[in-house]
């Protein structure tokens, strides 16, 4: 994505007091609680602000928004353990979609700058490391609303996130799908422009015995990637069951199901669907076996 923002003054700015590395993990700005420490393992620059995705001292992930000059700085603070400074900043809302004369604007909290911080010790390592915890749960940003989200693999991870002012006309909503805990590049995001969600996507809910369905499909020229989840009597004696997951399809063909490792995070379903105008468009979509 190209960034095209026009950004307006502080409205805060907290500096890291001048203690010890090892005695200051967390600073506050405002009513958010940051980490004081960061390794940068990906830069990404949107329409807002610049993405960093980092590990703190103890190997979890976690991503913020930054100022667009640290994206540019790149090559020079990738891998490095870094002292992080945070700012309150007002910058073009979301809702913009990169118009740089749209004049509204949302407040957000951003890496303002950062500095090596070598480790003065090697941090302790936790009493008993839980994987669960630390793992990435979604390629969703912290300003973003997480619409679906799960791991098909443990090497794959499949997220439909959207902008939480989104609306049928405004804001946007995108699949995205890489690999997670990673810090590469992901493998697509569709649609590449911000676009409202109905522009983006289509998607239905509906009843089913025991529970309900919802899907939500996104495509492109000849392909389609769609998300589902539901709750039904699908067991081998009518057990109520949950079932989630991706397929592709090609020319309106299935070529690939893949099911969710886990039960999906998100909000996918009838309310949102309304809040943001998703409708199935005249199309339909039967729930894998």
């Amino acid at each position: 994505m190209s960034p095209s923002l026009v950004r307006s003054g502080f409205l805060g700015l907290l500096l890291l007091s001048a203690l010890p590395a090892a005695a200051q993990d967390t600073v506050t700005i405002g009513s958010e609680k940051k980490r004081a420490f960061g390794t940068p393992t990906a830069f990404q620059n949107g329409d807002t602000a610049c993405y960093i995705t980092l590990k703190d001292d103890r190997g979890a992930t976690f991503e913020e928004l930054a100022d667009f000059d640290l994206c540019s700085l790149e090559k020079s603070l990738k891998g490095k353990r870094l002292a992080l400074t945070y700012k309150t900043a007002r910058v073009m809302a979301a809702s913009c979609q990169g118009n740089p004369d749209c004049k509204r604007s949302e407040t957000v909290v951003l890496i303002a700058s950062a500095k090596p911080a070598p480790l003065a010790a090697p941090a302790p390592a936790p009493a008993a490391p839980s994987p669960a915890k630390s793992a990435q749960t979604s390629f969703c940003t912290p300003s973003e609303t997480i619409v679906f989200s799960c791991r098909t693999s443990p090497t794959k991870l499949v997220s439909v996130c959207a902008s939480k002012d989104a609306t049928p006309n405004r804001g946007y909503l995108q699949y995205r799908t890489g690999k997670p805990d990673s810090g590469e590049p992901l493998d697509l995001t569709l649609p590449a422009a911000q676009v409202p969600p109905p522009q983006a996507a289509s998607g239905e809910s509906f009843p089913l015995a025991g529970g309900g369905a919802a899907w939500l499909r996104v495509s492109t020229k000849n392909i389609a990637f769609v998300v589902y989840s539901g709750i039904g009597n699908w067991g081998p004696r009518g057990e109520t069951r949950e079932k989630a997951g991706v397929t592709v399809e090609r020319d309106g063909k299935t070529v690939a199901s893949l099911k969710c490792t886990g039960k999906p995070l998100g909000i996918l379903g009838p309310d949102w669907f309304s809040k943001v105008g998703l409708t199935a468009k005249g199309q339909d979509f039967d729930l894998p076996d």
